[in-house]
């Protein structure tokens, strides 16, 4: 009995081995390696018109090589100068530039911050922000400290920090190395190598989940929103989205991922693939105030008021430069962090919701707390039909 046991594994061995040696045959080629990066030119060769438009967006610009010391040509915006001291020859790589703010990598791959313990020195350039009401101009980052650039796990495409000693280009202040800097189609796809060569036998990723756009839109645990200064830090839209009911859905059922808010905006077309109203039609249809409708308040200018800041913002006028995902208005709430102001409180408080606009030398009159209370009560409630 002992022995026909014995033959019996010894068998069941024999075939599982065999079928890891088949397995993935039919998918990949015999004797292929892995697929490998292969960059956003080869895949704009079959999908010329999603190139074209996913380059108007934000995503390839988050970190752009200089190329034989001349400036990166973005999409909507202009470098007019760098920081003092510096000319494009001395400039390996921008981070940012498309929208918000631009930072500089100089040749050594730090991220340049002016001569040692200098905390004055200017080196974060501001792009003009009207809804703030900033102009252009230059402000510090870690001004006078030596800082490597980091980043490369949510600023380039094919990142790898192993082994532990790599730097991208040989430069030393460049932590890990990447196939291709900024946010390119092989990102969220996965290498396309085995697809290039093959495009009916082999698919590329995709997956939909906001899970997927959480590898980077979020800067921790998602069960804290972090915060400082008075403001959301920016590049939490996973981490917000955790806090309520939203995080059922995902990112793609609003945002068309191959187009940016920004571009949809300066082309004057919707930023989102669906609205509010298309779900929440009976908050939209019944409001206690009749002006603010009238004048065309939108949902998002309370429910996702700016409580986010990237690059400018005005904490007396809690006004940000990046709308947040946390949506619930609870109209007990007056502020948005806790004691500490380290992180953001899961619903909305009064001060963002309504005090954008309903603050001195804001767009509306300034209320009291117990006035913005007593109107945020009910404020979409259905009225009684007699």
């Amino acid at each position: 009995m002992e022995t026909l046991r014995i033959r019996f594994w010894i068998l069941a061995l024999i075939l599982m081995l065999a079928s890891f040696s088949t397995f993935g045959k039919g998918q990949y080629e015999e004797g292929k390696p892995g697929a490998k990066y292969v960059g956003k030119k080869t895949c704009s060769k079959c999908h010329s018109q999603i190139y074209k438009t996913f380059m108007k967006s934000g995503h390839p610009w988050k970190l752009t090589k200089v190329v034989d010391g001349k400036p990166p040509q973005y999409p909507f915006t202009t470098l007019p100068e760098l920081p003092k001291g510096y000319t494009w020859n001395d400039i390996s790589y921008v981070i940012g530039g498309y929208n918000w703010k631009a930072r500089f990598i100089g040749k050594d791959g730090f991220i340049i911050t002016g001569p040692k313990g200098d905390s004055t020195y200017l080196n974060q350039y501001n792009f003009a922000n009207p809804i703030v009401g900033t102009k252009a101009g230059w402000t510090t980052y870690h001004s006078g400290q030596k800082k490597p650039y980091s980043c490369g796990s949510c600023h380039t495409t094919g990142y790898s920090d192993w082994p532990r000693d790599s730097h991208q280009d040989g430069l030393p202040g460049l932590i890990g190395t990447w196939a291709e800097p900024g946010i390119t189609c092989e990102r969220c796809h996965g290498p396309g190598s085995l697809h290039a060569e093959n495009p009916r036998g082999v698919s590329m990723k995709i997956d939909r989940s906001s899970a997927q756009c959480g590898e980077c839109h979020l800067r921790g645990e998602p069960e804290a929103v972090n915060a400082s200064g008075g403001f959301i830090k920016h590049h939490e839209q996973y981490e917000e989205l955790f806090q309520s009911k939203h995080i059922v859905l995902d990112c793609v059922l609003c945002h068309d991922p191959h187009k940016g808010v920004i571009q949809l905006r300066k082309a004057g077309e919707q930023t989102t693939r669906t609205k509010c109203v298309n779900c929440h039609f009976e908050k939209a249809r019944y409001q206690a105030s009749k002006v603010m409708k009238a004048v065309g308040v939108k949902c998002i200018d309370c429910h996702m008021p700016r409580v986010t800041k990237s690059a400018v913002g005005n904490a007396a006028k809690f006004t940000g430069d990046i709308r947040t995902h946390l949506m619930a208005i609870d109209p007990e709430q007056i502020g948005q962090f806790t004691a500490d102001g380290k992180t953001a409180l899961s619903q909305l408080g009064l001060n963002f919701s309504c005090r954008s606009c309903h603050v001195k030398g804001g767009s509306a009159s300034v209320l009291s707390d117990d006035v913005l209370k007593e109107k945020a009560y009910g404020y979409h409630d259905r009225p009684r039909k007699l």
